[in-house]
């Protein structure tokens, strides 16, 4: 059977392609999946016009992905991680928080399925990772592992930081020492009432 291909199909050729092909992979295959036609003279054109929006779907689908890619080029992305020993991880870093890496620090959203590592992270430092955003579009870029600082918040990958508030004149609550000093000056002048109320008891009653 002739067919006429409305999607590059691998192995057998590009869209617009004329080709002749089993009966059986025609009819189970190519057709119900819409990757091809029937070549008749009556839908030579209208596979023609199938095939030219298939291109412009696809170039367009290419040069997103392509911008994409050249957004992550040379990026470096920066993960906080819990250290133990020499360096050593507490984990590991994952494809999963990169992807999240990349979105907080850069705006750049991609599955974490679409990003490999050069080599399983579990010590800090920089490592090298690719970003495949298919149709032949890859960025690759710079993963820098450092270790988590006090007051970090949130899991690897967010590498959000929060600073101790400092303490303020207000906060060092003058009114309580005050209060300490009253009542140390108190039992002063409960010892000079009691010396008194002691010399009166002392003294012989008249008559």
């Amino acid at each position: 059977m002739k067919v006429i291909l409305t999607q590059a199909v691998p192995g057998l050729g590009e869209a617009g392609a004329v080709k002749e092909v089993a009966d059986g992979y025609a009819r189970n295959y190519l057709l119900p999946r819409k990757l091809a036609m029937t070549a008749t003279k009556g839908s030579m054109k209208q596979a023609q016009a199938q095939v030219d929006v298939y291109m412009r779907r696809a170039q367009k689908v290419t040069s997103a992905a392509q911008q994409a890619a050249t957004a992550v080029e040379g990026k470096v992305v920066k993960i906080r991680a819990r250290v133990g020993s020499e360096n050593r991880l507490y984990g590991s870093v994952t494809a999963a928080d990169v992807a999240e890496a990349l979105n907080v620090q850069y705006g750049i959203d991609i599955d974490r399925r679409k990003i490999e590592l050069g080599e399983a992270i579990h010590k800090l430092g920089s490592y090298a990772a690719t970003a495949d955003f298919g149709h032949g579009a890859t960025g690759n870029f710079t993963v820098e592992v450092a270790p988590e600082v006090q007051g970090a918040h949130g899991k690897a990958g967010s590498v959000v930081e929060s600073a101790a508030e400092p303490v303020t004149a207000e906060d060092s609550e003058p009114v309580q020492a005050e209060a300490v000093v009253d009542e140390a000056e108190a039992p002063a002048e409960d010892d000079n009432d009691s010396a008194e109320d002691e010399a009166s008891a002392e003294e012989p009653a008249e008559g």
